[in-house]
């Protein structure tokens, strides 16, 4: 049985959102999934915070809707 007593979760999850972002280095060594928005500020505002970490390597913003890369940042010194 889940937290909700076996009810459908419908507040979580990335639906409606059209920005993916990934991050490389943080918080694992590949690139991943950290997050959704959907907006494009609000993609950048979290990659920005992301990039804060000191492992972090790098982050990118895909657009959902139109299948492409839109933005890759590169953080910190590169290795």
């Amino acid at each position: 049985m889940t937290h909700s007593g076996g009810k459908p979760h419908t507040n979580i999850g990335d639906r409606g959102q059209r920005y993916e972002v990934r991050s490389a280095g943080y918080p694992k060594p590949e690139m991943r999934t950290v997050g959704w928005a959907a907006t494009l500020e609000g993609a950048y505002e979290m990659a920005k915070a992301f990039r804060e970490h000191p492992s972090c390597l790098r982050t990118e913003i895909f657009d959902r809707q139109q299948n492409d890369l839109v933005i890759t940042n590169y953080a910190g010194v590169l290795r």
